[in-house]
């Protein structure tokens, strides 16, 4: 498709467009002329993952530009790029490290808590940017006085286990066919898209917009459950 076809597809200006090229993070099309390329499906998915990240977590273009250089790299794992996209949509600390092992990382020694916690619920003793934010998060409440326990910490991390483990699964799930777009060439470089698995980009795309909608669900339905304790509380001690 043309420039104009990709920009009404992707609901996104070609005067954009042309800004994400210029910026490294929208690979160049297939040369028709020396003045028109030819688009396809990936980078629709690549435009498509810049809206999210930029409406949804406004994300900068430095940012955007790293997050895309991990995602064009087939040496560098998938998870690499989720860890850059979490971080960009809760303002957590990318750590670059990811799966490298926890004796790795620099810094304070880490609360044992952290450690229980991964080893109680099962989840890998690896290197994280969550995990470095938890971390951080422990040793902040321990210095302002916070209440703060094993018991505590283990109710949020088996409450929130199960979400998680159906969030990852259905990252990787074929979303609904589409076809093509009009003027579209199907070639073997389409690959994933073909046979019907998400490619990265829509992997990290879905992974941004659960995250970001999931957090507003867990507050809004966790302030739903405090007022209702509440009136309940209420009605029970004025009986």
């Amino acid at each position: 498709m043309l420039l104009s076809k990709l920009a009404q597809t992707a609901g996104i200006s070609a005067a954009s467009i042309k800004y994400y090229r210029r910026e490294r993070l929208l690979p160049a099309g297939t040369r028709i002329t020396a003045t028109r390329q030819d688009y396809g499906r990936e980078h629709v998915e690549r435009l498509q993952l810049i809206r999210v990240l930029r409406e949804e977590a406004g994300a900068s273009i430095p940012d955007l530009r790293e997050l895309c250089r991990v995602i064009d790299d087939p040496q560098r794992p998938v998870v690499d790029a989720l860890e850059i996209a979490q971080a960009l949509a809760t303002e957590l600390t990318v750590n670059a490290g990811t799966a490298t092992g926890r004796g790795d990382r620099p810094g304070p020694p880490e609360d044992p808590m952290v450690s229980d916690l991964l080893e109680t619920l099962g989840w890998p003793d690896i290197s994280s940017g969550p995990r470095d934010a938890l971390a951080e998060l422990l040793a902040r409440w321990r210095r302002d006085g916070t209440p703060v326990s094993r018991e505590v910490l283990l109710r949020y991390g088996r409450a929130l286990d199960e979400l998680a483990r159906v969030d990852v699964h259905t990252l990787g799930e074929p979303g609904p066919k589409a076809a093509a777009p009009a003027g579209e060439r199907v070639t073997e470089e389409k690959g994933a898209a073909e046979n019907g698995e998400p490619s990265r980009d829509v992997v990290v795309a879905r992974a941004v917009r659960g995250m970001v909608a999931y957090d507003r669900l867990t507050r809004i339905l966790r302030a739903l459950g405090h007022t209702s304790h509440s009136v309940l509380g209420a009605h029970t001690t004025g009986r």
